[in-house]
C-alpha cells in the first residue's frame, strides 16, 4: 500500500516541476496573446558571440542583395524599443565565415521597434549528407530580456527540411535587382 502512494507522490511532484518549467518558458504559445510569438528554431553550431553592431552584412562580397525589414513586437503587439537582432548566415555559396564577422552582425531596432537587415541571399550547404535550405539565423533580444532564437527561410526553396516551420518562411519580392521581404518578430516581454 505504501509503494503506490510513494509512486503517486513522485508523479505529482514531477508533474508539478514540469508544469512550473512550462509556465516559466516564455516561448510557449498562449492563446490569450494578441500577437503569436515567433516560432523558435535551433541556434545551430555556427554561432559566434560578440558580433559588431552594423547596418549592412557582407558589403564587400558578391551575391544577390537581400533586404529584410519589419518590426520587433511583444505578445501584446506593442513595439519593442531598441531590440537587438543578432544575425549570422552563409554567403551565396553556402559558406560560413569564421575568421571575421563578414556575414555576422547585430542590428538595433529603432524606438518604434522597426529594423532593417541588408545582406546577401544565403546559399545552401550539405551537412551530414542532407542539404540545408537557404536560411538566416537570428537571436532577438532587448535590454533585460533573454534572447529568442530562430531561423527564417525563403518561399520556393525545394530543400525545406524538418526544421522549417511554415510561419518562418519569408515571402519574397524583387525590385531593381534586390530581393525584399517583410517579417515581424514577436518576442515575449514580461
Amino acid at each position: 500500500m505504501k509503494k503506490p502512494i510513494a509512486v503517486l507522490v513522485l508523479i505529482i511532484i514531477t508533474m508539478g516541476i514540469l508544469g512550473i518549467s512550462v509556465w516559466l518558458n516564455s516561448t510557449i504559445q498562449n492563446s490569450s496573446f494578441a500577437c503569436s510569438l515567433t516560432e523558435t528554431n535551433p541556434q545551430g553550431p555556427y554561432y559566434i558571440p560578440g558580433a559588431p553592431y552594423k547596418e549592412k552584412l557582407g558589403e564587400l562580397i558578391s551575391g544577390q542583395r537581400l533586404i529584410i525589414s519589419g518590426n520587433v513586437l511583444n505578445q501584446d503587439c506593442n513595439p519593442v524599443s531598441n531590440a537587438i537582432i543578432d544575425v549570422w548566415q552563409t554567403d551565396s555559396n553556402g559558406n560560413y565565415y569564421f575568421e571575421d564577422f563578414t556575414l555576422r552582425g547585430q542590428i538595433t531596432a529603432d524606438n518604434s521597434g522597426q529594423y532593417k537587415i541588408e545582406t546577401v541571399f544565403p546559399g545552401k550547404y550539405s551537412e551530414s549528407g542532407a542539404t540545408r535550405p537557404a536560411h538566416i539565423h537570428l537571436k532577438i533580444s532587448a535590454p533585460g530580456l533573454s534572447s529568442h532564437t530562430t531561423q527564417v527561410y525563403f518561399e520556393g526553396d525545394e530543400h525545406l527540411d524538418f526544421l522549417v516551420k511554415p510561419s518562418l518562411i519569408l515571402k519574397m519580392d524583387e525590385r531593381d535587382g534586390i530581393k525584399y521581404s517583410e517579417f515581424d518578430f514577436v518576442i515575449f516581454t514580461p
